[in-house]
């Protein structure tokens, strides 16, 4: 089993034998994670506010949309992109529509990987004993994809992604072989290296965006370890076209 972090989804290559982790830590696999932690009906992800309008109409039961653009939701939308405030949200049985930047186009770009699931600091424990658990059954690869920001490096996502491949390396077993591509050793010495994780997610761009907008509290919300035991999955049965939508579970 290789271990390995592609910084941007523009790095990833050879989807068929890895199962994906995706890390869009502010704030789209933060939120995503709570909204499925709160046993919503179904969460259809899209990467345009066009098409999540169009998915809504398509709807029999009317659907949340939710997501941003530049941190806020755009106009007509029930809900942004706070994991803080899905948190406080009664979801239980909605239909979601979400739509972000960043991490929506970084899952989309992966639907041909055997597995995606999404990361964070929230679920982290659990999402790694889930891509171990898939890897080590199918024979694959593990892949960390950090959305990055604007298809540039994020430093929030490399930290955040540094923290998981530590946390798998201690989930594998002594016995067990694997090894840890440039991407993952990079990760692991980005996550070493910073020791104050609040000060680096404020640092970070998109850190620094959000505490823009007056949503910093988030920042405290989305860096609690291993809070949520909910790992949410890619599946694409209900679109043949990818690019229209797709729908996560747990």
């Amino acid at each position: 089993m290789q271990i390995d972090v592609a910084f941007t989804p523009g790095e990833v290559q050879a989807l068929a034998r890895k199962v994906c982790i995706v890390v869009d830590v502010v704030r789209a696999t933060s939120s995503l994670t709570v909204i499925m932690s709160k046993r919503p009906r179904k969460v259809i992800l899209t990467t345009t506010i066009q098409k999540a309008a169009k998915l809504a109409s398509q709807q029999t039961i009317h659907p949340l949309l939710c997501g941003e653009r530049k941190g806020l939701p755009p106009e007509g939308f029930d809900y942004g992109n706070s994991p803080r405030q899905y948190y406080q949200a009664d979801l239980k049985d909605r239909v979601l529509i979400f739509t972000s930047s960043n991490g929506t186009r970084a899952i989309a770009d992966l639907v041909m990987a055997p597995h995606v699931f999404l990361g964070c600091f929230l679920n982290g424990a659990a999402v790694v004993k889930r891509a171990h658990d898939a890897a080590r059954e199918a024979g694959l690869d593990i892949l960390l994809v950090c959305a990055g920001r604007e298809e540039k490096f994020a430093l929030d996502d490399a930290y955040c992604a540094g923290s998981l491949v530590a946390k798998l390396i201690a989930e594998i077993a002594a016995s067990e072989e694997f090894s840890l591509g440039d991407g993952a050793q990079a990760a692991l010495g980005i996550f070493g290296y910073y020791r104050d994780d609040r000060r680096l997610i404020e640092m970070s761009g998109a850190g620094k965006a959000v505490a823009e907008i007056g949503m910093q509290d988030d920042l405290t919300f989305l860096l609690q370890r291993d809070f949520i035991d909910c790992v949410p999955e890619l599946i694409r049965k209900d679109f043949p076209e990818p690019d229209h939508g797709f729908s996560v579970m747990v």
